[in-house]
């Protein structure tokens, strides 16, 4: 393989921010490996390749197990001899409040949003580090510094992750050359109602009339927005487009974008701004933080 461009791995391509953050990528001239859980879900991805004249090798890797991780990244590094950037992609949320979750809610929301990153970027840093330099992208959300109603487990496991990267940033890139950068959209437009809708249809909570009140009032301003589309014979716009995001991924995959923490859009910085106005991109707590334990 030849050497130029990065090899970059994503999870969670199948679809949304994922897959076209890994088209954004492979357009950049990268080698992209788009992996997933099932990769007979990658025919969209494929199709959307081929219209662009890009190249992606689509890979298996469920971030929920252990072996699959490993196995991809030494497949990976047997291939192409190294692996210079992680994007930390792949993901879910639940929109269910704390009482009502199940425990099997509990543990599959913090598995796939926060352990499956943990799995990942265990499986990534030997070969970073053996090679003295790297990149790992957490694609994290505003929801990772503002919770949110129903939100619960869902902002729980993304402010585990922004936490993870601030303290893995503090010390990868100064003793490893080792860059850890943390992306945090917004409301992207998706069929989030519709999903939302059916997961409570299919798997009801033993609470689900006692937070009914909550979920519609969490649910309105979107089923306004929904009603005037249909009124006008237009599309639902919720939030940024998946390209969007993925282009904020890009610019900080290239290098153009250095700051710590990035939100993509407008409305994710006005939305987090009474968290983040004194340090908007994390560089000044990460240089704080340097200082007073490593002296960096």
């Amino acid at each position: 393989m030849t050497t130029e461009g990065k090899v970059i791995l994503i999870t969670g391509t199948s679809s949304g921010v994922g897959l076209h953050t890994a088209l954004e990528l492979a357009a950049g001239g990268h080698h992209v490996y788009a992996t997933m859980r099932n990769p007979e879900r990658a025919g969209v991805l494929r199709q959307l390749a081929e219209e662009h004249g890009v190249t992606v090798h689509v890979r298996t890797l469920d971030v929920q197990q252990d072996d699959s991780v490993r196995a991809c990244v030494q497949g990976i590094v047997a291939e192409t001899g190294r692996l210079d950037v992680l994007v930390n992609n792949a993901g879910a949320g639940l929109v269910r409040a704390t009482e009502q979750a199940s425990d099997e809610d509990v543990q599959q929301v913090l598995d796939l949003n926060l352990l499956g990153v943990i799995r990942c970027v265990r499986a990534v840093l030997p070969v970073m580090r053996s090679a003295g330099h790297g990149q790992i992208v957490n694609v994290t959300s505003v929801g990772g510094l503002v919770g949110q109603p129903l939100n619960d487990l869902y902002c729980a496991a993304k402010f585990a992750v922004e936490g993870l990267s601030e303290s893995l940033a503090s010390y990868l890139e100064p003793y490893f050359g080792i860059r850890v950068q943390v992306v945090e959209p917004g409301a992207i437009a998706t069929n989030f109602l519709s999903t939302v809708l059916a997961g409570l249809e299919e798997s009801p909570g033993p609470l689900d009339e006692v937070y009914r009140p909550v979920l519609d009032d969490y649910l309105a301003p979107m089923v306004t927005l929904m009603e005037q589309a249909r009124a006008g014979g237009g599309p639902v716009a919720v939030g940024q487009t998946p390209q969007e995001v993925a282009q904020v991924i890009a610019r900080v995959v290239s290098g153009e974008i250095t700051a710590f923490r990035t939100r993509t859009s407008a409305s994710g910085e006005a939305f987090t701004a009474l968290k983040t106005s004194g340090d908007p991109t994390g560089d000044a707590l990460l240089t704080l933080v340097r200082q007073r334990f490593l002296n960096r």
